[in-house]
């Protein structure tokens, strides 16, 4: 299932993304891996969502591991030339943009949970998936003009993730 959702942002990005100005964004991006990056390493033992494989999965992204390393490496790029490269111009519009791809990698996850590719844990949900996607895109948008607010506000709301989920600090 998740390589399906691959190739969707694949195309998606072939299609619509803004591929002449990739070079804009590839601070951007890098900065979303290393945050999914952090995750994996930080949250090992004590993952609030895990992936799954089904289906063909099984024979090309057969590990959680694999699935969220084709999913930094694969989907942020196609994701992020779209999303930065057509970022409205008006702050209203910003607004709905950021809500527009984080409901989209909503539906995507709610189709993975529905399908058993992604299995939440320790209290997480679809709700609070919700809210960090939301957090997510405005702090993309948000580095994009001004990165070291992004990086303090990203720092912040992991600090809050890790009281809210009472995660252990790992060894």
């Amino acid at each position: 299932m998740q390589t399906s959702f691959l190739l969707f942002f694949i195309i998606l990005g072939l299609i619509f993304g803004d591929w002449k100005n990739w070079k804009d964004y590839y601070p951007t991006l890098l900065f979303w891996i290393i945050g999914d990056l952090l995750y994996e390493s930080l949250l090992s033992d004590y993952r609030v969502w895990e992936f799954k494989p089904v289906w063909i999965d099984r024979f090309i992204l057969p590990t959680h591991t694999l699935i969220a390393t084709g999913i930094a490496f694969l989907a942020y790029p196609f994701a992020i030339v779209i999303f930065l490269g057509r970022m409205p111009k008006s702050m209203l519009h910003r607004i709905f943009w950021i809500i527009l791809w984080a409901l989209l990698f909503e539906c995507v996850e709610i189709v993975a949970y529905l399908g058993d590719s992604i299995k939440h844990h320790h209290g997480w949900s679809l709700l609070w998936s919700l809210l960090f996607n939301l957090a997510t895109f405005s702090i993309l948008m948000l580095h994009k003009w001004k990165p070291w607010t992004a990086w303090l506000s990203s720092m912040f709301i992991i600090a809050v993730l890790f009281i809210v989920f009472d995660v252990p600090l790992p060894d």
